[in-house]
């Protein structure tokens, strides 16, 4: 009889439980550490204590890590990295970053082999720990996935509930543009690299379609049958520091390496696609 995969998802979150939900129960044993989450069917839910952890990885097939760094890079990396090195059965690990690491690029498209220069020190810390677990991998002969993620949203996550709450916000930047993608592909990505693949790669996870948050709010209305959010000028905006760190940034994401390495065929590939089924599924 073949043996269980076992995924332990260290940073049990939105993402992570969509995946979790989507993998076969008859082939995949999950467990995952969670701050909020007591019970779910999908995950068994461990503290986040060195002794369980370890336990965890001592039996792991997969890890993926969903935890934001520190100045010192990827937590679970500097934790653990002894244990996931010797262990005798881990085959796959992955990592959740982001597109921060690419800085800005004055509205021009990056792809996985463009050229990282974060500015902030979310990019910083985020370009740490993936290089951690890069060259960790070739080290140990582990297969390490990293996935830059874009803006992601679904379901109680997305432009219609930030119409709805009146909490939208309409910056006005001009050629300023943003790639995003739904949790759904996000989470069928994931578990096409974890399940088909075992060589080490960087996947960049947008849609197809860049556009402004102007141009998403203004569509969310609509369907709503509400007034869009008022536009603002970006220098006149009063904006947190991380919502300027934010549109400091100006890039388009390419999508083409999930294409055509992992076969993926984007459930949503644009923002029209997704935010009309949250809205026809009431999911905000």
């Amino acid at each position: 009889m073949k043996m269980k995969n076992k995924l332990l998802i260290l940073g049990y979150g939105y993402t992570a439980q969509i995946l979790a939900a989507s993998l076969d129960s008859s082939k995949w044993i999950i467990y995952g550490t969670s701050r909020s989450k007591t019970n779910d069917p999908y995950c068994s839910i461990i503290n986040y204590a060195k002794p369980e952890i370890q336990k965890a990885l001592e039996s792991s097939t997969h890890i993926l890590v969903s935890i934001a760094p520190n100045e010192n890079g990827d937590v679970i990396y500097q934790d653990f990295q002894d244990i996931i090195a010797h262990s005798k059965y881990i085959k796959w690990i992955g990592y959740l970053s982001s597109t921060v690491v690419y800085g800005n690029h004055d509205g021009a498209w990056v792809d996985e082999t463009t050229t990282t220069k974060p500015e902030g020190k979310r990019g910083i810390q985020r370009l740490l720990a993936e290089n951690q677990w890069i060259n960790f991998g070739k080290k140990e002969k582990k297969a390490v996935n990293v996935f830059r993620l874009s803006g992601i949203y679904g379901k109680d996550r997305n432009a219609l509930k930030q119409v709805s709450l009146e909490k939208a916000r309409s910056i006005n930047k001009p050629k300023q543009v943003f790639s995003r993608i739904h949790v759904e592909d996000t989470a069928n990505i994931i578990k096409s690299a974890m399940q088909h693949f075992s060589r080490s790669a960087i996947y960049n996870l947008a849609d197809d379609y860049p556009c402004s948050s102007i141009e998403v709010n203004n569509y969310a209305a609509s369907l709503l049958k509400t007034t869009p959010p008022k536009i603002i000028d970006y220098e006149a905006a009063d904006l947190p520091e991380m919502a300027k760190e934010f549109y400091k940034s100006n890039r388009r994401i390419s999508n083409q390496k999930i294409k055509n390495e992992l076969g993926i065929n984007l459930i949503y590939p644009t923002y029209k696609e997704g935010i009309l089924k949250l809205f026809k599924d009431r999911h905000y």
